[in-house]
């Protein structure tokens, strides 16, 4: 089953039954994982998120990783922006091209809980 089919069947069954689904699917994921191989990288507990965060800090390894994609940046570039060791940028980087279904699944799960509370995605900038 492809993961947009895995979607659609997710959003036909109720909020209960869709968060457990949720929570499973993400252990699961996290499960590969040995929190013990990062250096740079650690576990929080979260409700449903099982993505790593950088030690020491409430900052999500995906936030470093999509802010060095959307503005272009380089693993110096990042280091300089975050305050970290290049060799914290590189694991951060490697992790999340390694976890990257975990990462997308957290941030569908993430648009969902907002949308249910009245966030809109829309642009609301004229053309």
């Amino acid at each position: 089953m492809l993961l947009q089919e895995l979607k659609e069947q997710a959003y036909k069954l109720s909020k209960g039954d869709r968060l457990d689904l949720i929570v499973s699917l993400v252990q699961s994921l996290q499960n590969q994982v040995e929190v013990n191989d990062w250096q740079y990288l650690a576990k929080r507990n979260h409700p449903w998120r099982k993505q790593l965060y950088v030690k020491g800090q409430k900052l999500f390894a995906s936030t470093i990783w999509q802010d060095m994609i959307a503005n272009g940046m380089s693993v110096e570039d990042a280091a300089d922006n975050w305050d970290l060791p290049l060799d914290a940028i590189d694991e951060v980087v490697r992790y999340c091209e390694s976890h990257h279904d975990l990462l997308r699944l957290e941030a569908d799960e993430e648009r969902y809980h907002l949308v249910a509370k009245g966030v809109s995605f829309e642009s609301k900038v004229a053309a």
